[in-house]
């Protein structure tokens, strides 16, 4: 669950309260380019299962924000490729790098916890999120 949240809590620091279907498409777009295989409008509905409305709005604010492109399929021109432009290639970087030491702060916790056979209590947990909450991450300026 500390994992989930810190996650959560990152991404929300980062991008402000966008809804999650926006995070989750704009991750599910970063994870298929990252995998070199840029996804269409169609396939993100699919992937998601979210309405293509939502979608389609979603992937807009991308567009406009210079982290997506659109590419024609020259083999049918009614399908199109969204495919990550480098700026969005640095936030996805960004985020990779936020991700990994958050997964070593929790390592080197649990460590501590295993070795000192201890577990928080309420008020240390709060005092931690509070923490967290104080020291967020930059927002994200498109």
């Amino acid at each position: 669950m500390a994992i989930f949240w810190r996650i959560l809590h990152l991404l929300i620091s980062r991008y402000g309260n966008n809804p999650m279907g926006q995070l989750l498409v704009a991750l599910t777009m970063v994870f298929l380019n990252e995998r070199g295989m840029p996804p269409s409008l169609t396939d993100l509905c699919e992937a998601t299962g979210l309405p293509k409305a939502s979608v389609s709005r979603y992937v807009t604010a991308q567009i406009k924000n210079g982290l997506v492109t659109e590419e024609i399929d020259p083999n049918d021109r009614r399908r199109r490729y969204l495919k990550q432009t480098e700026k969005g290639k640095r936030e996805w970087s960004w985020q990779i790098e936020q991700i990994e030491k958050l997964f070593a702060v929790i390592a080197d916790e649990s460590v501590a916890a295993r070795n000192e056979g201890f577990r928080d209590t309420a008020e240390s947990l709060m005092e931690k999120m509070i923490s967290l909450s104080e020291n967020a991450p930059s927002t994200y300026k498109p």
